[in-house]
């Protein structure tokens, strides 16, 4: 008798038949380019132009239809000047769909266009582990495709021809085969986009740009105006100037916003001296900023439709934009009197009217500061002389990372004006890492950043993924803007040596330093290659059982919810099992005594191929495949108020068929209620066991405390607590919040906090709201203790609402989209104005009367306590035990796992 083939075995099956198209594709790709050259060799010009179109659009079809990525890649990292006009880039470059057992052979060079001219560059190959994180779906390893080319640019300086000269590089495999062409992309946070110009000793610049689609290009320019002499002492600038072809009628500072005039001295043949004391009247706004930052992007904006992202062109066009009397009038009108901190350009005006914008040959070094409230120059895009008022900027000449068990950052730097303290911190969207900073009286400053910190009262933990930009206030909370010198950004990017993670320096808007934190993989862990690499193994290898759970919880986010309530059970009872925590990244704190799993990484793949028991509260995805010997046990994370799976309108058959292989993975399926037995039967065709027992991380609200929970917070004896939860939507990337904050917390006053609570599918879209009355708890770990410290609700959809009536404290539901909710974007199981436990309202003002009326219980206490018996009567405090007894039952009597 045959046997019957069970729900795994389909989903194995799916897998490998998806390898085996990948197979099918590659001999096909090969096949179509074996014919395509076949004529690539051909002396007719027409069947050597099919070739290419041929070859292109192969490629187009294979990069769509399949997971095989076929093309030309060559990255510029990092690029900088070195000493005697030599110029170093770092990148990498390969063709795609071929491999590199071992490290190709080089050539880069600089070829101007309709010239047989080259100018070879001194190259060495080298390994890096980081461009398999940027290889998309790579077939193969490439990270020994890396190089390092230095170039000798004293050909250029020599040569008058005025066109551009392009840089190409050649990459020879083991093989023989050969493939070249330009640099494709650049690093855009770092020394690859702030590109300096170089000038040599006899005046002349070489000014290196970007072009989109075309790569680095040099342009040799000499300039007509050229900075020799440059002296500033506090609000005096005084410059001599060299000129070249030029007979200057007037001398100006010019800034996006402001036209300053300079005195303008003939001091010797070919050369002025220009003098003026720069009036300290601009005001640092938030308006302003957000008004530089308009001014900024819309500058990026007309560099693409120019075809040009050249940091030269971005500053060139604002500046332009900031000369115009129009721009002048908008700031006025935005800012009242008050001015943007300004940068300026010296520019001299010759009889004609043209404007001729003074170059200067400082370089990659430190800028120039004056001393006290002054002035700083320094060289910007194209190679222009910029001066900056430095009572609005610190400059960031020194990083350095201090390794140990204790990472730290420690900076340094220069500052002017009249601070007397300021405070920096390293900020990200979801924390920040303080640092500590000391202004010190010969105009330097210095700071310590702990890279180790604690969040929430959990403990120490490497920061967040993400990006961290290093920002300064004074003590009146006013922003000091902050910006890395020359010589720091020609290091970035530049990788940190930190223990158990991935961070580098990077520059950002503004040339402000950034920390950049990464996913913590190891070096054969990282980029599609790899992940593959072990997707195939842990796929297709024979695994042996061990005695551990693997638990996971809203997809490695957060270590919280029922898995969390289980695992504590666990660890008190089954102290000799193994608890593994599928983590997001290192920073996700997990249970006492368990050990974290980073997504990815090889621990990963293996305490989900071996574990005995998974449990997880949300879907398993694609890169499981349950064992012959598991249990797995979907505890889901909460009962239904929202349509779910096959019950939501329209589900097109993809999805269908995605819910259907989620399922197929489980064994157990964990239900708080009667109702949410019944929905989960319905939305995903649920035939199998069910745990009908109450919800594990409910059991901590029938007799936990709340106490510490506001102690931690910040939150007052007296003060009334509310705690603002929205659901997620799903026309919306991150959190919806109908509610006007800053009114609220007016409106209510100071006897009321707001605790604001994102779902945690909007963590990682925006930031935390910082405000006076709110506290954003969105990276707080766990919404129970939260509860806790509440004294109300506000909620909409979520399912919050049938948790947090275990604490039988009011509830709030403001839903002004109501009706647009439940009959077009995602529909309802009942009706909530009939059922809910509390006001349902679709006003601010409504909120603010039901909040200040939550006191008296009385007009909704028969709806709470139906809503109780209907929803929370398995929610006694001892769901946990239950779950975990029905789970392990009969284990103890078996030998092993």
């Amino acid at each position: 008798m045959a046997r019957p083939i069970t729900p795994r075995a389909l989903t194995r099956a799916r897998l490998l038949l998806t390898e085996s198209a990948d197979v099918l594709a590659l001999r096909a790709r090969k096949e179509l380019r074996r014919q395509l050259t076949a004529v690539s060799s051909s002396d007719s010009p027409r069947r050597r132009r099919a070739y290419q179109v041929g070859r292109q659009a192969a490629r187009r079809g294979i990069n769509t239809l399949t997971r095989r990525q076929v093309g030309w890649v060559a990255t510029l990292w990092r690029a900088r000047w070195l000493a005697d006009n030599r110029y170093e880039i770092t990148g990498w470059a390969y063709e795609r769909g071929y491999g590199y057992p071992t490290p190709p052979r080089f050539r880069v060079f600089l070829r101007r266009p309709g010239s047989r001219l080259r100018v070879q560059a001194q190259v060495r190959t080298v390994s890096e582990m980081e461009i398999n994180g940027f290889a998309t779906r790579a077939e193969f390893d490439y990270a020994n495709t890396g190089f390092v080319a230095t170039f000798d640019l004293a050909p250029l300086v020599a040569d008058p021809s005025p066109e551009k000269w392009q840089v190409h590089v050649e990459v020879t495999g083991a093989d023989g085969r050969t493939r070249s062409g330009t640099l494709k992309y650049r690093h855009r946070r770092g020394s690859a986009r702030v590109l300096g110009a170089g000038t040599d000793a006899s005046g002349v610049q070489l000014v290196p740009s970007w072009r989109r689609r075309r790569g680095l290009f040099f342009a040799r320019k000499v300039p007509t105006a050229l900075a020799t002499g440059l002296r500033l002492d506090r609000r005096h600038v005084q410059l001599d100037v060299g000129l070249r072809g030029l007979a200057p009628v007037r001398a100006e500072l010019v800034s996006r916003q402001a036209r300053r005039p300079l005195r303008m001295e003939r001091t010797a043949a070919g050369t002025v001296r220009l003098d003026a004391d720069v009036p300290e009247t601009w005001v640092v706004t938030q308006a302003a900023e957000e008004l530089e930052a308009e001014t900024e992007e819309s500058a990026l904006d007309r560099g693409r439709r120019l075809g040009d992202e050249s940091e030269d062109a971005i500053e060139e066009v604002g500046s332009e934009q900031g000369g115009d009397e129009r721009s002048a009038a908008t700031v006025q009108e935005r800012l009242g009197q008050q001015l943007v901190a300004q940068t300026y350009r010296v520019v001299l005006t010759d009889a004609d009217g043209s404007e001729h914008r003074v170059a200067t040959a400082l370089g990659q070094g430190d800028p120039v500061q004056s001393t006290g409230s002054g002035l700083m120059a320094y060289a910007g895009g194209g190679g222009l002389l910029y001066l900056s008022d430095t009572s609005s900027r610190l400059v960031v000449t020194e990083v350095r990372l201090e390794p140990g068990e204790a990472p730290r950052l420690e900076l340094g730097g220069t500052w002017g004006g009249t601070l007397d303290a300021v405070e920096m911190t390293l900020r990200g969207r979801r924390q920040e890492l303080p640092a500590q900073a000391v202004l010190h009286p010969d105009g330097t400053w210095t700071a310590s950043v702990e890279l180790l910190r604690s969040q929430w009262g959990g403990p120490e933990q490497l920061p967040r993924t993400g990006t961290y930009t290093l920002r300064a206030t004074d003590p009146a909370g006013g922003s000091v803007r902050m910006m890395s010198s020359p010589a720091v950004v020609a290091r970035t990017p530049e990788k940190l040596d930190v223990p158990q993670a991935r961070m580098r320096l990077e520059i950002g808007k503004g040339r402000a330093l950034v920390l950049r934190v990464g996913l913590t993989r190891g070096e054969h862990e990282l980029g599609s290659f790899h992940q593959r690499r072990m997707d195939r193994a842990y796929l297709e290898g024979e695994h042996a059982p061990q005695r551990s759970v693997y638990l996971e919880s809203f997809y490695g986010r957060l270590a919280t919810c029922n898995p969390y309530a289980i695992d504590r059970v666990l660890a008190r009872d089954h102290p000799d099992w193994t608890r593994y925590w599928g983590v997001a990244d290192i920073s996700v704190p997990v249970p006492p005594g368990a050990v974290a799993v980073v997504e990815g990484t090889q621990a990963w793949f293996d305490a989900r191929a071996r574990s005995r028991y998974v449990v997880v509260n949300d879907w398993l995805r694609r890169r499981f495949v349950p064992q012959p010997f598991q249990t797995v046990l979907q505890t889901w994370h909460g009962s239904m108020f929202k349509r779910i799976g096959l019950d939501r309108p329209n589900v097109g058959a993809s999805t269908r068929q995605a819910l259907e292989t989620e399922r197929d993975k489980w064994d157990v399926l964990l239900s708080q209620n009667a109702h949410s037995t019944e929905i989960l039967r319905s939305a995903y065709g649920w035939t199998g066991t069910f745990y009908e027992e109450g919800y594990p991380r409910n059991d901590a609200l029938v007799q936990g405390s709340g106490e510490a929970v506001r102690a931690a917070l910040g939150i007052r004896p007296e003060q009334r607590a509310v705690l603002y939860a929205p659901t997620w939507r799903d026309n919306a990337a991150g959190l919806v919040v109908f509610l006007d904050l800053h009114r609220l917390t007016e409106e209510l006053g100071d006897d009321y906090v707001v605790l604001l609570r994102g779902h945690s599918r909007t963590v990682g879209h925006g930031a935390s709201v910082r405000q006076a009355g709110v506290i954003d708890v969105t990276t707080y770990p766990s919404i129970t203790e939260l509860f806790l410290a509440a004294d109300a609700m506000i909620t909409d959809y979520s399912s919050v609402m049938f948790d947090f009536s275990v604490t039988r404290r009011p509830m709030i539901f403001y839903v002004p989209d109501l009706d647009a909710y439940r009959d077009d974007i995602r529909g309802v199981y009942f009706d909530l104005e009939e059922h809910a436990p509390g006001p349902v309202v679709a006003t601010q003002q409504q909120v603010v009367a039901a909040i200040r009326a939550m006191d008296d219980p009385a007009p909704y206490a028969g709806r709470y306590a139906r809503w109780v018996e209907r929803f929370n009567t398995l929610d006694d405090g001892h769901s946990a035990d239950r779950v975990v007894a029905r789970l392990l039952e009969g284990l103890e009597s078996t030998d092993g796992p």
